[in-house]
């Protein structure tokens, strides 16, 4: 009895030093795979951050003009800008599920995917979109292959870009409407402008790791497809 408590007590200091080790080892295996990013693969991805960025700085520009002018009081006019913006980004969400699910059918082309992290819950506003983070996170543990968690990453992602624009369609709605919770719905229209802007950024992440991994191959020739 007393050697079998021992083991345990021996197993579980090591698993501080373990997971020390593997997340070590985890970094340095991105950066190898980093080192193999082609010229025309950073080219494409330039190319297409820059019009992702484009768009999303449109966006972010028009609801902080529809925030100043509500603070002064011109609701109307609030009200009109909020509607331009979602406009906006009514078009932005379908572009970048799109993107999402070309993303997705690459990986399938490549036989070793470069390992993804699954998306951090502490970096959402909306507990709807956290939620989905943390399923990401324990799936990702369940499944075998860095091409099937890069899959899982994309369709998370592409969910949560689903769920924000619902939620901005809503409150904008809402708002419109001039009913009660006014103020409520403001502060959810910001938090959902932060979570659009991080599951930009994680898609734009993904998207260099997929172009990582064709790199890795020699799949020029899917890169200039995408």
């Amino acid at each position: 009895m007393w050697m079998s408590l021992a083991i345990v007590v021996s197993v579980l200091a090591c698993l501080p030093i373990l997971f020390s080790l593997g997340r070590r080892n985890e970094r340095r295996v991105r950066h190898d795979w980093e080192l193999l990013l082609t010229h025309k693969g950073k080219e494409l991805y330039r190319s297409i951050h820059t019009r992702v960025s484009s768009e999303m700085e449109l966006a972010n520009l028009t609801y902080e003009e529809a925030f100043t002018v509500h603070a002064l009081g011109s609701v109307d006019e609030a009200k009109h800008l909020l509607d331009l913006g979602y406009k906006v980004i009514e078009k932005f969400s379908p572009n970048m599920l799109r993107l999402l699910a070309a993303m997705s059918t690459f990986s399938r082309m490549v036989s070793a995917m470069a390992p993804v992290q699954p998306l951090r819950p502490q970096g959402f506003r909306l507990g709807q979109i956290a939620s989905l983070a943390y399923l990401n996170q324990l799936l990702h543990n369940f499944l075998v292959t860095t091409a099937e968690r890069y899959r899982l990453r994309a369709y998370i992602l592409g969910r949560s870009f689903g769920v924000a624009t619902r939620f901005l369609l809503s409150s904008t709605q809402r708002i419109a409407r001039d009913e009660a919770n006014a103020d409520r719905e403001w502060e959810q229209i910001q938090f959902i402008r932060e979570d659009f802007q991080t599951l930009t950024e994680e898609s734009l992440e993904s998207l260099r790791v997929l172009l990582t991994s064709l790199a890795a191959e020699g799949r020029h020739d899917l890169i200039h497809r995408m």
